[in-house]
C-alpha cells in the first residue's frame, strides 16, 4: 500500500503531517506538529474531503466549512471539555481544521461489549457528559454524533472531552438546486445512536439526549446498539428486559427511559432539562464518585472530521414524570406507521 500523500508535508509553511490518525467518508484525520510554536506541539489536522464534491456545491461548502469553524471555535474557547479550535483554511481547493489534540482514550475502552458497569458508574458518566453538553445546547448547537469513540477521557484529569460535531459532513450530504438553496440528501449521524427524527433529517436538542441515553443502556446492560430490545409496535426501548435495569433506582431508571423514548417531544427538551432531573439523585450516587477508568497508557484513537451545527431551539413538551411500561401501551400501530407519526 502506498503512503498517504500528505505524510511528511506540511500544510500551510507551519503544520507538519506526521501520522494518519482515521479516515472515513467524508475525510482524515491526521496527527501534525505546529511547528510555529516552540517545541512544535501535536495538533489533529482534519482534511475535509468529501467524495464527487459538485463544482455547484464549492461556494456553500465554503460558506458553511466557515461557519461552522466560527462555531467550533467559540465552543472551543469557552470550555475546555471541547478541543480548541486552532486554524480552519484552504489549501488547493481542499479544506482543514487544525484541533488541539486531546491526549486519552475514548469511552469504547469503558464501553466493552459483555462488560456490565454498576448504576453508580453509568449515573457519573451520565452527569458528565451531561454537563459538557449542557453548554453546548445552550449555545444553540446539536452536535449530532454522539457515540462512545466521540466521548473522549482526557488523561491528565479524567475529564469528559466532547468531540467531532457533525455538521461539516453536511457538505457532502447537500443538495444544491438551480436556485442556489440547499437540502439534505441523507442523515447525519451514527446508526443506533440516532433517533427517528434525526434519521427524516430533522434533529433536535432531543436527538442528542437519545443519543445519550442509549450510550447509558449500553454501559448497564454490556449489549451493542442493535441488540437492544425494542418493541415492535412502538419502537420503544424494552427497558424492563433487562434485568440489570429492573434493579437500579427506579427514578434513576425513569431518568434513563424518558431519554429514550421514541418521540422526540416525550424526552427531556435538552441536556440543561435532563441535568436538573438528575439533582434530587445525586444524595443518592454522592458516595460513589469513582469512574471505572481502563489502563491509561493507551495511543488516542482517531478523531474523525465533523463540526457542529448552529441550530436555533425547537419548541417541545418537557417531560419529567415516569414513563408508561410498554406492556400497557394501547399503542398497536406499525414501527413505521409511529415513525411517520413522530416526524408530523
Amino acid at each position: 500500500m502506498s503512503q498517504d500523500p500528505l505524510i511528511g508535508r506540511t500544510l500551510r509553511n507551519r503544520y507538519k503531517i506526521i501520522e494518519l490518525l482515521g479516515s472515513g467518508g467524508f475525510g482524515y484525520t491526521y496527527k501534525a506538529k505546529d511547528l510555529d510554536l516552540p517545541r512544535q506541539p501535536t495538533c489533529v489536522v482534519k482534511h475535509f474531503k468529501p467524495k464527487n464534491l459538485a463544482p455547484n456545491k464549492m461556494p456553500v461548502a465554503q460558506r458553511l466549512f466557515d461557519s461552522e469553524a466560527q462555531t467550533l471555535y467559540k465552543l472551543g474557547n469557552e470550555n475546555n471539555q471541547i478541543p480548541k479550535l486552532c486554524a480552519h483554511f484552504e489549501e488547493d481547493s481542499q479544506f482543514y481544521l487544525v484541533q488541539e489534540l486531546i491526549e486519552g482514550h475514548d469511552l469504547t475502552k469503558e464501553i466493552i461489549v459483555g462488560s456490565c458497569k454498576s448504576e453508580q458508574v453509568v449515573f457519573k458518566l451520565l452527569k458528565d457528559i451531561l454537563e459538557v453538553l449542557a453548554f453546548v445546547h445552550q449555545n444553540n448547537v446539536i452536535h449530532r454524533d454522539i457515540k462512545p469513540e466521540n466521548l473522549r477521557r482526557r488523561l491528565k484529569d479524567g475529564k469528559i472531552v466532547l468531540i467531532d460535531f457533525g455538521a461539516v459532513k453536511e457538505i457532502s450530504a447537500m443538495s444544491v438546486n438551480s436556485e442556489g438553496e440547499t437540502s439534505l440528501t441523507v442523515a447525519i449521524g451514527t446508526p443506533g445512536y440516532m433517533p427517528p427524527e434525526q434519521q427524516a433529517c430533522r434533529p433536535r436538542f432531543s436527538s442528542d439526549i437519545y443519543a445519550v441515553g442509549i450510550i447509558c443502556f449500553q454501559a448497564l446492560t454490556g449489549l451493542e446498539t442493535k441488540k437492544l430490545p425494542r418493541d415492535f409496535n412502538t419502537g420503544e426501548l424494552c427497558c424492563d428486559l433487562f434485568s440489570e435495569c429492573t434493579q437500579i433506582n427506579p427514578d434513576f431508571k425513569a431518568v434513563l427511559d424518558t431519554m429514550v423514548r421514541f418521540y422526540y417531544s416525550q424526552r427531556y427538551l435538552d441536556a440543561t432539562v435532563a441535568l436538573q432531573a438528575l439533582e434530587p439523585l445525586l444524595p443518592i450516587y454522592q458516595a460513589s464518585t469513582t469512574v471505572q477508568t481502563p489502563l491509561t497508557n493507551l495511543s488516542p484513537p482517531s478523531q474523525t472530521l465533523q463540526t457542529p451545527n448552529s441550530t436555533t431551539a425547537q419548541s417541545q413538551t418537557v417531560v419529567t414524570s415516569v414513563r408508561t411500561p410498554i406492556s400497557s401501551s394501547p399503542v398497536q400501530q406499525s414501527f413505521l406507521e409511529r415513525i411517520l407519526q413522530a416526524l408530523q
